[in-house]
């Protein structure tokens, strides 16, 4: 029995997608792991009144987030990201403030944020659903 053509094209290219969509996958995992790391030592030096440190990680999230925003605009959708910018913008100015309240409040956000791009844009079996 001889395999026909069009079948093993066909399963090469099943293979070259769930490949791709595996390694999108980890991708967007590993950023998300950095930001949220990110967000854990903004929220322990904003609660203890370090705010150079607070600064200092908000200008690191600042630094890291532009790079990952181009990377997720082509897999997620616009208003998520922009949703994103408007919160750390929001948390800069609190940070730069020093207005402990209105800091965790944006961290809050941008946790919640977080989590939803886990989620919805993560493969899970309960996506399919």
């Amino acid at each position: 029995m001889r395999l026909d053509w069009r079948f093993l094209v066909m399963a090469v290219l099943m293979a070259i997608f769930l490949a791709a969509g595996y390694m999108t996958d980890r991708n967007i995992l590993a950023a998300l792991k950095e930001l949220q790391d990110l967000t854990q030592g903004i929220e322990a030096a904003v609660r203890e009144d370090n705010w150079v440190s607070a600064q200092q990680l908000v200008g690191a999230f600042s630094h890291r987030w532009p790079p990952i925003r181009r990377t997720w605009d082509l897999l997620m959708d616009r208003d998520e990201m922009d949703q994103f910018d408007l919160s750390l913008a929001r948390l800069q100015r609190c940070a730069s403030q020093q207005d402990k309240n209105g800091a965790l409040a944006e961290l809050a956000e941008l946790r919640t944020l977080l989590m939803h791009v886990e989620h919805k844009e993560v493969f899970r079996w309960r996506n399919l659903l």
